[in-house]
């Protein structure tokens, strides 16, 4: 799952505010936000791992 957002809209979703750039930790949230002040973006970026189960029969 990758959600983009501006600082701006970042800090209106989890009442943070976000002064230099870098890792942020965000309640309920398994991953960190990566907030790059020079682009003014924040990124969320939460991996899908599928795991194959051989079944016998």
């Amino acid at each position: 799952m990758y959600i983009p957002g501006t600082i701006k809209e970042w800090e209106e979703w989890t009442g943070l505010k976000f002064f230099p750039s870098g890792k942020y930790i965000v309640e309920d949230a398994l991953n960190p936000i990566l907030i790059n002040k020079d682009m003014n973006l924040g990124e969320y970026i939460e991996p899908n791992v599928w795991v194959v189960h051989e079944i016998e029969h």
